[in-house]
């Protein structure tokens, strides 16, 4: 998470009651292992006018504002030691105090910080579509390949079966039929000549 998002994730936090421009950097600076420095600083504290108000309000264009803000910067990263010029102590003080008062997150930089979370949220619901996605995928070549495989591997249909007759058996059946018939034929036969003699 950047330090922008971050800013404003933590005045969100403190809408209620505010936070001091100092109290905000000594958090970011914390809970995101980052240290500023002079260019960084100014680009956030630019970001922060831009982003974050007060009740008491100055121009930000105000020379003494200026002024105090270069002392300040210069005092904190070094470039010079400590203020002890009187004149120049006051422009010093005044922009210390300045920045000491409670801001508050705008109203169009809290909806920015909102839209962002709606994001992160859409971002991880995507990912998590496109996981169950290559997921079902995968599952349906698996079934595809298994599918495939089993039909590859089954044995061959059964051959075409032929059955053949074996009418032998009945030949020979007809064959005594007819030959009984024949006899009985013959019997009966004798029988109508015996029975016209014994008439």
């Amino acid at each position: 998470m950047n330090r922008y998002i971050k800013a404003m994730e933590i005045g969100l936090a403190n809408e209620k009651k505010g936070i001091t421009y100092f109290d905000l950097l000594e958090k970011l600076q914390l809970e995101l292992d980052y240290s500023f420095n002079s260019s960084a600083e100014v680009t956030f504290m630019s970001w922060f006018n831009e982003n974050f108000e007060s009740h008491n309000n100055v121009n930000l264009n105000n020379s003494d504002y200026n002024e105090g803000m270069n002392l300040y910067l210069d005092n904190k990263y070094g470039v010079i030691g400590e203020i002890t010029d009187p004149g120049l102590k006051k422009y010093y003080e005044f922009f210390r105090s300045f920045r000491s008062k409670n801001y508050f997150l705008k109203g169009n930089a809290a909806k920015q910080y909102l839209d962002y979370q709606e994001l992160q949220q859409s971002v991880k619901s995507s990912n998590s579509a496109r996981s169950w996605a290559i997921i079902s995928i995968i599952v349906a070549l698996l079934a595809i390949g298994i599918s495939a495989y089993s039909v590859y591997s089954s044995p061959n249909p059964p051959y075409d079966v032929k059955i053949i007759e074996d009418n032998t058996r009945m030949d020979e059946l007809q064959k005594e039929n007819k030959q009984l018939k024949e006899e009985l034929f013959k019997a009966e036969m004798i029988v109508k000549v015996l029975e016209e003699k014994s008439n």
